[in-house]
């Protein structure tokens, strides 16, 4: 049966960077490795919807990932666009979203089934047994209308071997026009879930990849780099690990990594996402030795009071110790934050101001405080009345919101205005670091001449923090 697996990043802007859709890639190799015809369809660079109609002609089954709130709206119009252009095919929902939110998936938008969580296993049952006519409807992770209702089947364990499964099939990416529209580096993700509970992320996180946390090998995951350095071959491979928190690997995973890469003469320039509290000294060095050029970690706040109302989990000091290791082994060290909190005050912000001055960071990101449905603070704001907009989509994507320097909560001690302020005091200080810091002009010669597309951006961004604009930088 002909398999049509959908990105619909269709005419949308993407604020927080463009990247290739790693989990969805991954599905496209089970269903290939289980002899299925799979075509797959990626909108990001569509200037018409119907580019791709004669891709998806014949096929059986349509599948359309959908990875956040804010995305729905896309996903409903490429949808019932592809529903006119194969009205027979069975139409699947799947990603994070449907994942949190299975009922409502299919009550805004029109699909025959959802499946829930980490699909690898689950979609090829689903094509298999679609392919010979029988009926799925016994499937774990299945939801499906039967009489009019809503059924949401249990959901099964998720793989707990990590390494059993396909690598993403980036064959099928269009990886020229990712690169020409600003991409700079390779999704790789290392592991699945996240122990923590902080009131901004959970509990989606666990609705799409179960409680905890799962690691691949080191081995496994040099094999899948070395794949895709014969794919795209580089002096020195760009890699981003879009893992939560990669650092929850212990030092010995990364002494692996680091000789693994080397006995394959491989070369990575990678950066990833942390926790202050996952590092050590040692894990730093080592992540160093092993590539590491950037690590970005969350912050949030230099306000204990803030940290502990999002249950970060984590201090200032801790914050202090980690960029002082990454500046003492030449690793850049950016700080993400994250303003506009409803218990937040004036002093908090000055507090964060401060730790900033004593943390010096490589690089500040400051988003405003969002709340996501399906998530701790989402029901908080609603329950305690600071949910300002919940109808407004686009309202509940952070990366947007920072940009366009709006936000979906009320807030009782602050003005909009004031937290606008706060932003762009805290981002001419960045613009400030990047142009008197000798280090920091140097990496950006040299990234001008690599990937002068980015580099450019950077310098935009640098120029308009400076002069108090805020941070418009955009992308598809």
């Amino acid at each position: 049966m002909k398999i049509a697996l959908v990105y619909p990043r269709w005419d949308w802007i993407e604020y927080n960077g463009l990247a290739e859709p790693v989990g969805l890639l991954q599905l496209v190799s089970a269903l290939r490795s289980s002899g299925h015809d799979v075509e797959y369809l990626d909108y990001s660079f569509c200037r018409t919807i119907d580019e791709l109609d004669g891709r998806a002609s014949g096929a059986g089954l349509v599948g359309v990932a959908i990875s956040a709130a804010a995305k729905m709206s896309r996903a409903e119009i490429v949808t019932n666009h592809l529903r006119r252009v194969v009205p027979d095919a069975m139409f699947l929902a799947g990603g994070a979203y449907p994942s949190i939110f299975p009922a409502d998936t299919m009550e805004r938008i029109p699909f025959d089934y959802v499946l829930t969580g980490e699909a690898e296993e689950s979609i090829v049952e689903l094509a298999d047994a679609l392919d010979s006519g029988k009926d799925p409807s016994g499937m774990m992770n299945l939801v499906y209308r039967r009489s009019g209702k809503i059924i949401e089947n249990p959901r099964r364990p998720v793989p707990s071997d990590l390494d059993s499964l396909p690598f993403p099939a980036r064959d099928v990416v269009d990886y020229d026009s990712y690169m020409r529209e600003g991409m700079s580096e390779y999704g790789v993700v290392t592991t699945r879930g996240c122990p923590f509970n902080c009131i901004y992320c959970k509990p989606s996180t666990d609705f799409i990849f179960g409680g905890n946390i799962r690691y691949r090998s080191a081995e496994n995951v040099v094999e899948e780099i070395a794949q895709l350095a014969e794919l795209r071959p580089a002096d020195s491979l760009p890699v981003f690990f879009k893992d939560d928190t990669i650092t929850m690997h212990p030092s010995g995973w990364f002494e692996d990594f680091r000789d693994l890469l080397s006995g394959r003469g491989i070369r990575l320039c990678w950066h990833c996402n942390s926790r202050v509290d996952t590092v050590t000294r040692e894990k730093v060095r080592i992540m160093g030795e092993s590539g590491c050029s950037c690590i970005s970690f969350g912050v949030e706040s230099g306000s204990q009071k803030i940290l502990d109302f999002y249950r970060k989990g984590t201090t200032p000091q801790q914050a202090e110790k980690a960029f002082a290791w990454c500046h003492e082994f030449g690793i850049e060290a950016t700080a993400n934050l994250m303003i506009g909190f409803p218990m937040e005050n004036e002093e908090d912000l000055m507090a964060t101001y401060q730790h900033l001055k004593r943390l010096k960071p490589d690089d500040i990101i400051v988003y405003l405080s969002t709340a996501i449905p399906g998530r701790y603070i989402h029901d908080w704001a609603k329950e305690n009345g600071y949910l300002a907009n919940d109808t407004n989509p686009e309202l509940l994507d952070p990366a947007r919101n920072r940009a366009c320097e709006v936000m979906n909560m009320r807030l009782p001690f602050l003005s909009l205005e004031d937290v606008i302020s706060w932003k762009r005091k805290i981002e001419r200080y960045r613009s400030w670091r990047k142009l008197t810091s000798y280090e920091n002009i140097l990496d950006w010669t040299a990234e001008l001449l690599s990937h002068p597309g980015s580099a450019a951006r950077k310098a935009f961004r640098v120029i308009r923090g400076l002069g108090g604009s805020g941070d418009g930088l955009k992308g598809r």
